[in-house]
């Protein structure tokens, strides 16, 4: 084995890894997005809230609905187009065609990179989620102290 391609097996290890933990960070965060949605669900209805405390409770909870979202779509697989190098266009291919597409030193490049590309999207959408669960949260805090001022 060349040192490249020893490298870019190791390359594919990192990136492969770095999705590994976005979907179990994902994960993470649909559990802890639900608790505090679950305490509204069973707390707010048939609460007599202060108008503003009920625009911020409600402004609180889209913004946990919208987050959990993002959050879904971080973890939903993307099955379309087969592009070379990948498991997609591996499942297309007869084993000849598999061996010639394995061989190819620059399809194992761009399989590292389409892999980072992957890797990139699902921690902007991680990112994208806690920024705006932050300001539900923010939304939550200042209705639940407006309703009990």
């Amino acid at each position: 084995m060349s040192d490249i391609d020893a490298r870019l097996d190791a390359a594919t290890r990192t990136v492969l890894a770095e999705i590994s933990r976005t979907d179990a960070k994902a994960g993470v965060l649909l559990t802890a997005f639900s608790l505090p949605l679950a305490a509204l669900v069973a707390a707010v209805p048939g609460q007599a809230l202060p108008v503003l405390a009920a625009v911020l409770v409600g402004t609180g909870v889209i913004g946990l609905a919208a987050s959990m979202l993002v959050v879904l779509f971080v973890v939903r697989p993307r099955i379309g187009g087969a592009a070379r190098g990948s498991y997609l266009y591996w499942s297309l291919c007869t084993e000849d065609e598999l061996v010639d597409d394995l061989q190819a030193p620059k399809e194992q490049a761009a399989h590292v990179i389409r892999l980072s590309q992957i890797a990139r999207r699902k921690y902007t959408g991680l990112r994208i989620a806690g920024d705006i669960t932050a300001g539900a949260l923010l939304a939550l805090t200042a209705g639940l102290l407006t309703a009990l001022l």
